[in-house]
């Protein structure tokens, strides 16, 4: 069984604070603090994006994250 974590889906209540402050929850890997290195996969018949992130610093993978097509 693998350690990672599956794909969560995106809420945006989870960011909160100044526009800088959320600009870097979203940005910056929480390890190192560099700035993190995004790849997209879209699904246009599910109407969903998955997104992963990887910081290029420190190797650290720190989100999947699944959005919603509107």
């Amino acid at each position: 069984m693998s350690t990672e974590t599956d794909f969560v889906f995106e809420k945006f209540t989870e960011y909160y604070g100044t526009t800088k402050n959320v600009q870097k929850q979203i940005n910056e890997c929480k390890v190192c603090g560099s700035k993190l290195s995004f790849s997209h996969l879209s699904d246009f018949k599910n109407m969903i994006i998955q997104e992963t992130s990887r910081c290029s610093e420190c190797g650290h993978k720190n989100k999947k994250k699944i959005h919603i097509i509107n």
